[in-house]
């Protein structure tokens, strides 16, 4: 990571990094927003983030469109990956996850930190019922793969917040995108574990929360 007063950061993942913050009663619709996780983690930490999520990509979508030249990386020091819930990760999937990983950590000096994806409802009345059970299977694999390669983690996963309680307030439209509060505690949880790691060249600016 380079010396200086800005760290640049971008983000991996899908809707859930993009901004998606689903539309009430109805699935497969993207609403997007730019008051999403990067947005807020920009705020919070004063540092420059960019946001390379991708509504409704898998691991291999992702390593796919990066074997296209479709993103771009240049200048990063720390890249967070957060991927699974589209899929889940396993078979082709955990793979080119793993694939990936290494590809960005052999193309760019940045620190790659790996995220469990977050709380997914198990509420069949919820339109974006259904995803739980990948959410599961990737938050398990993601700590594995982290283990495995040495990477820092972030256990979003553990999140005390987003649970089948707070649905309703962090979920509000489908159970599954998170709404604006949703998407500032996200943040929050995520640039205090980057302080935790990095506490000489970050810190807290501003709360959101």
């Amino acid at each position: 990571m380079k010396e200086g007063a800005f760290i640049k950061i971008c983000c991996v993942g899908d809707s859930l990094t993009h901004g998606d913050y689903g539309v009430f009663g109805k699935r497969g619709i993207a609403n997007l927003s730019d008051k999403n996780y990067p947005f807020f983690l920009s705020e919070i930490l004063e540092q420059p983030v960019c946001n390379l999520g991708c509504c409704g990509i898998t691991s291999t979508g992702y390593l796919q469109r990066y074997r296209e030249n479709r993103y771009d990386f240049s200048g990063a020091d720390i890249i967070l990956v957060m991927l699974g819930t589209n899929g889940g990760l396993w078979g082709e999937y955990k793979q080119d996850y793993i694939e990936l990983v290494k590809a960005l950590e052999n193309d760019y000096s940045a620190e790659v930190i790996l995220i469990t994806p977050p709380h997914a409802t198990e509420n069949p009345k919820l339109s974006n019922y259904g995803y739980a059970k990948n959410v599961a299977i990737a938050v398990e694999c993601v700590k594995e793969i982290a283990k495995e390669n040495k990477n820092k983690l972030i256990d979003l996963a553990s999140y005390s917040e987003f649970n089948a309680e707070n649905e309703k307030i962090m979920q509000p439209n489908d159970g599954l995108h998170y709404g604006e509060l949703g998407y500032k505690h996200m943040a929050t949880f995520i640039a205090k574990a980057l302080v935790e790691f990095f506490p000489e060249k970050l810190e807290i600016k501003k709360n959101l929360i």
